[in-house]
C-alpha cells in the first residue's frame, strides 16, 4: 500500500499537469485550487495561484471562509499584495453573516465553517470582535453532543468533510484555551462517528446520510474518503491512485459535479492534518463483524417543499423538529442502515440504504418515491412545481417515508408529498446501482425475468434480486398498481407504479429482508474491521 504522502504527491502532480482547471461551484473552487497550487511551494504554481485569487469572482460564500483563512495563515508568505488584500476584504465583509450563522446554534458544517472564518479572521487581522461568539458557539455544540451520537447534518459525505476540515483548521489557530478545548472535543466527537461508519472494502461511509445526492448514494468515492485516507495513511484499504486516478474506476462512477472537480476536492480535503483520539482509532482496529448499533441526531423542522423555496418564518412547519434514530447493521461485505424519521423534509435523505461488495466493487441499493413514471435517476429531470431543473447528480425523493423493524426484516412505508397532487401516476423506485456490474438475477412472483425494458407490467407480488452473495426480497402489502422493471443510466429500477386517481389514499408498504447466498472467505469467523 502506498503511503499517503506518496499517493498524494503523485496524484497532485498528475492533476496539476494534466487538468485544465474550470471553476464549477463558484468562489470556493478558486480558493480550493489556490490552496493546492500553493501547497507545492514552487514559484511556477505560486504565480498561477495568485493569478487565480486576483481574478476570482469575489462574492458572499459560506464555504469560502475556510480556504481563505488557510491561504492567509498557511501560505501567507506566497501571496501577492493584491491576493492578500482580496482575501482579507472577503473575510472582513463576511463577518456579519458568519456571526449570524453562529447565533442559530445548529450543529452542522455551516456553524463550523462560520467559526473558523470568524476566528481565523481575528487571528490574521487582530480584529477579534466575533471571537467570544464563536467560542461560545463551539462550547454550546460540545454540550449538545451529550444527547447526540452524530452532528445534526449526519454522515453526508461532502458536509462531513467540511466539518472535519474546519475542525482541523481550528487546531492550527491561536485560540483561547476554552475555545481550543471545545474545538478539540468536537473534532474527536466527529471522527468517532466517522470511524464507526468506516468498513474496509466499502468505498463510502456506511449508514444513512442527512443529505445524499445521487453519486453519494451509489457508494462512489466522495470527499470524506479523502479525509479518511489522510487520517489512516497506510491503514486505509484504498488509495487515490486506485480510485479517482484509476481509469477504470474513474470512468465508471457517477461524478459529483465533474471528475476533475472530485479530484480537486480529494486533494483539497486530504491536505489537512487530521487527528483523532488514539483510543478511538484503536477501537476501530479492534472492531469485529457482525455488529449493530443505534445512533441519534437532530433535525430542524421543515416544510413539504424544496429547501430552496422561501416559505417565510411565520409559516408553521409541516414537520416538527426532533430526534432522529439511525440503525446500522454491519457484516462481512454488506451494511444495512435505516432511520426512523427523515432529516428536514427528506428530499435528499434516504430512509433505507444498503452498501455491499461484489467482485471487489462497492454497490448500493436505495429507494425513491417518484412523481410521474417517466422520471429516472441519472438524467435531467424537471420539477416545475418547485421551479427546479436537476441533472444526473440529484434525484430528489417525492415521498415521506418511515421504516420500522419487524420480525424477519423491515417495513418501509411511503406516502406522496402534497405538492405531487395532480400527477397522473407515481412509483416507488427500488434502485440498484449497476455501474460496475449488472445484478445477477431478478424474480417477480417466482418468475425469473429475462429483460428489463419497462414494457411489461407484472402483478404485485414478491420481488427478489440476487447480486453477488446476496438476495434482497421485497414483498408489497397492498394490491393497487403493478411492477415494472427498467435498466437505464446504469441503474436497475424495480418500479411499483400506482395511478394517482385517489391521491389522498396513496400508500406504498413494502416488507424488506436480505439473505446471504454464500459464505465469504473465512466462513463464519468474525473478522476485524481493519485489515
Amino acid at each position: 500500500m502506498l503511503s499517503f504522502a506518496q499517493d498524494y504527491e503523485q496524484c497532485r502532480t498528475a492533476f496539476l499537469r494534466e487538468t485544465e482547471y474550470k471553476n464549477v461551484e463558484g468562489l470556493r473552487d478558486d480558493l480550493y485550487y489556490a490552496c493546492i497550487l500553493f501547497g507545492t511551494g514552487t514559484p511556477e504554481y505560486r504565480a498561477v495561484g495568485n493569478a487565480v485569487l486576483e481574478n476570482a469572482n469575489w462574492h458572499a460564500c459560506p464555504y469560502s471562509g475556510l480556504p481563505a483563512v488557510q491561504l492567509l495563515t498557511e501560505h501567507g508568505d506566497m501571496l501577492s499584495a493584491g491576493a492578500r488584500e482580496k482575501l482579507l476584504s472577503f473575510l472582513r465583509q463576511g463577518q456579519a453573516g458568519w456571526c449570524a450563522e453562529l447565533k442559530k446554534s445548529k450543529w452542522n458544517s455551516f456553524a463550523l465553517l462560520a467559526a473558523v472564518s470568524v476566528l481565523g479572521y481575528g487571528a490574521v487581522s487582530g480584529e477579534n470582535n466575533g471571537a467570544p461568539l464563536a467560542s461560545s458557539a463551539l462550547t454550546a455544540l460540545g454540550r449538545r453532543t451529550r444527547e447526540q451520537s452524530l452532528p445534526d447534518e449526519f454522515l453526508s459525505p461532502f458536509y462531513t468533510a467540511l466539518q472535519l476540515a474546519a475542525l482541523a483548521e481550528l487546531q492550527t489557530l491561536p485560540l483561547e484555551e476554552e475555545c481550543r478545548k471545545a474545538a478539540a472535543y468536537l473534532e474527536r466527537f466527529t471522527w468517532s462517528g466517522v470511524l464507526r461508519h468506516c468498513q474496509p472494502g466499502l468505498l463510502e461511509l456506511t449508514g444513512v446520510y442527512s443529505r445524499g445526492y445521487t453519486s453519494e448514494l451509489c457508494g462512489h468515492f466522495q470527499a470524506v474518503l479523502a479525509c479518511v485516507r489522510r487520517l489512516l495513511d497506510s491503514e486505509a484499504w484504498f488509495t487515490f491512485q486506485d480510485t479517482l486516478w484509476d481509469s477504470r474506476y474513474a470512468g465508471t462512477i457517477v461524478p459529483h459535479g465533474s471528475l476533475d472537480g472530485m479530484r480537486m476536492y480529494a486533494l483539497y480535503f486530504s491536505s489537512f492534518a487530521y487527528r483523532c483520539a488514539p483510543e478511538d482509532l484503536s477501537a476501530w482496529r479492534r472492531g469485529r463483524l457482525p455488529r449493530r448499533f443505534a445512533e441519534h441526531a437532530q433535525t430542524d423542522g421543515s416544510w413539504d417543499v424544496s429547501c430552496k423555496k422561501d416559505v417565510g418564518e411565520d409559516v408553521q412547519c409541516d414537520y416538527s423538529p426532533g430526534k432522529v434514530t439511525l440503525v446500522t447493521e454491519q457484516e462481512e461485505g454488506l451494511v444495512l442502515s435505516w432511520l426512523d424519521r427523515e432529516f428536514e423534509n427528506g428530499m435528499a435523505c434516504p430512509a433505507l440504504r444498503v452498501l455491499y461488495q461484489k467482485s471487489g466493487d462497492t454497490k448500493a441499493f436505495f429507494t425513491k418515491l417518484v412523481r410521474d413514471e417517466s422520471r429516472y435517476i441519472g438524467e435531467l429531470n424537471d420539477y416545475p412545481n418547485l421551479g427546479l431543473r436537476l441533472g444526473a447528480a440529484n434525484f430528489p425523493d417525492d415521498g415521506r417515508k418511515t421504516v420500522r423493524e419487524e420480525a424477519g426484516g423491515l417495513l418501509l412505508t411511503y406516502r406522496p408529498r402534497g405538492f405531487c397532487r395532480g400527477a397522473a401516476a407515481m412509483k416507488l423506485d427500488l434502485i440498484f446501482t449497476e455501474h460496475f456490474s449488472r445484478v445477477d438475477g431478478v424474480w417477480v412472483n417466482g418468475q425469473r425475468l429475462g429483460q428489463f425494458d419497462g414494457k411489461e407490467h407484472y402483478a404485485l407480488g414478491p420481488v427478489t434480486v440476487h447480486d453477488g452473495n446476496w438476495a434482497f426480497t421485497f414483498a408489497p402489502r397492498g394490491s393497487a398498481g403493478y411492477w415494472r422493471f427498467t435498466e437505464r443510466n446504469h441503474f436497475l429500477n424495480a418500479e411499483w407504479v400506482q395511478p394517482s386517481d385517489d391521491f389522498d389514499s396513496l400508500v406504498w408498504e413494502l416488507a424488506f429482508r436480505k439473505e446471504r447466498l454464500g459464505h465469504p472467505s473465512g466462513g463464519a469467523e468474525k473478522r476485524r474491521l481493519s485489515r
